[in-house]
């Protein structure tokens, strides 16, 4: 099993669900829509110093706690890449991931899709990590059209080096049939490092027209994860 989130357009500053933003928009592209628990193969080649190139195929016929080698005659799968370069002595990284998706829709009907996404993330000093996501697909009707993202991470306090605020703003189109088919996402963090074990994150989200339906009202959702590592 491969969970291809851990290989694919790994952010640096907004990668990991337990640590830093909360929105799964803001963890990965929500066009690409990367398998985490399916069937795969990852194949990894470093071109030089500065760039990297990398292929996945996985299967997507179950989810997430399903018994992976049973199909249910699902023939759903992935194939993606990603080529990846470091400039400005490693202190900016650009990566780009086209991918073809297959879906079985088990009515006796299929669906495939194509698109690109792409990232680019920028440490601008100690203090300031800034990133920008955007991706494009073929098709709105097996998964997201569109999507865009940015957002940043910022130390305050110089002598608490683990401690950062997260800010983000994200666009995200959808398969909805609506006129304004667009869910608009901003979120803010912060994470908390009370000792070599234990870290506070609380967030705050606002969501405009959840579900790309207009005729939702905004929501405001708030929360705090807490964090142990051994």
């Amino acid at each position: 099993m491969v969970n291809l989130t851990n290989y694919f357009d790994a952010v640096g500053i907004a990668n990991d669900s337990f640590s830093s933003f909360t929105n799964d928009g803001f963890i990965n592209s929500s066009v690409l829509g990367l398998p985490d628990a399916n069937l795969g193969i990852v194949l990894q080649h470093e071109i030089d110093s500065q760039s990297y190139a990398m292929f996945a195929a996985s299967s997507e016929a179950t989810g997430y706690g399903d018994n992976p080698f049973k199909f249910h005659g699902n023939d759903s799968f992935l194939l993606v890449g990603e080529y990846g370069r470091m400039l400005a002595d490693g202190a900016t990284t650009i990566r780009l991931n086209p991918f073809y998706r297959y879906v079985d829709n088990m009515d006796g009907t299929s669906s495939n899709n194509v698109g690109l996404a792409g990232s680019i993330e920028h440490e601008v000093c100690d203090s300031l990590t800034v990133y920008s996501r955007a991706g494009w697909a073929a098709k709105q009707d097996v998964g997201n059209g569109f999507d865009f993202t940015c957002g940043a991470n910022v130390k305050l306090i110089p002598s608490r080096e683990d401690d950062f605020l997260g800010l983000a703003f994200g666009v995200f189109k959808g398969a909805s049939p609506v006129d304004n088919d667009r869910e608009y996402v901003a979120e803010a963090m912060y994470s908390l490092q009370l000792n070599d074990y234990f870290k506070l994150v609380p967030h705050i989200q606002y969501i405009a027209n959840p579900a790309y339906d207009p005729d939702n009202s905004d929501v405001v959702i708030m929360g705090v994860q807490g964090v142990f590592s051994f």
